[in-house]
């Protein structure tokens, strides 16, 4: 629950948000029951989860529940689209499929559990920019918020890597996930791995 407890900060009143792959409803109820959302798109892939969605949103009104891979069929009136717990490549490739419907969307929310650097080449280039980023630690993995607007920017090759909020800050998460990242490409001790070693010793101030 930490990391939908984290999520629902960058959801701001009154808004009508689009949870894609929604699985059991959890963040919609707990925005729900923090006064946070007007109404609710819960949409998942999968006719189970979206089921379990329905019980455990049973007392939560203006939830609309849709079997559907994307963002596809999300209302104009969608405000937030919130892509959670999934992997770079695929949140990118939703976003990109059906792009046009983030017309009279004003904010993304992504937390992506690998490949983040993919989310921000995808808003350099489809001009969105990045207003906020986090890292957050459940059951030993991390994930990467990023929150995107519209609007442009330009990144170093770092700031695509490690986030230029994130960068900047460079805060505890931060260093305990690239240091955890560090030691597993040490212990593989691979010349492929060495650039990507330097360049984590460099961003975190080790020596070599």
């Amino acid at each position: 629950m930490k990391r939908i407890e984290e999520l629902i900060k960058y959801i701001y009143p009154s808004s009508v948000i689009a949870d894609i792959g929604c699985d059991h409803g959890y963040l919609i109820k707990l925005a729900y029951n923090q006064g946070l959302i007007k109404k609710a798109y819960a949409i998942d892939n999968k006719i189970g989860p979206l089921n379990n969605a329905k019980r455990n949103l049973v007392d939560c009104d203006n939830v609309t529940y849709l079997l559907s891979n994307g963002i596809s069929e999300i209302g104009d009136d969608t405000n937030i689209v919130i892509l959670a717990g999934m992997g770079g490549n695929l949140i990118v490739k939703i976003l990109e499929k059906d792009f046009d419907k983030l017309e009279h969307v004003d904010r993304v929310i992504v937390e992506a559990n690998r490949n983040s650097e993919l989310v921000r080449i995808f808003a350099i280039n489809h001009h969105l920019k990045i207003v906020s980023e986090a890292i957050i630690e459940e059951d030993s993995i991390f994930y990467e918020i990023i929150v995107l607007e519209k609007g442009n920017m330009a990144l170093t090759d770092d700031e695509i890597k490690f986030g230029p909020i994130l960068l900047k800050n460079k805060d505890e998460m931060f260093i305990k996930k690239w240091s955890k990242q560090l030691a597993i490409y040490q212990e593989k001790n691979t010349i492929k791995l060495e650039k990507e070693i330097n360049k984590i010793k460099e961003i975190l101030n080790y020596e070599n």
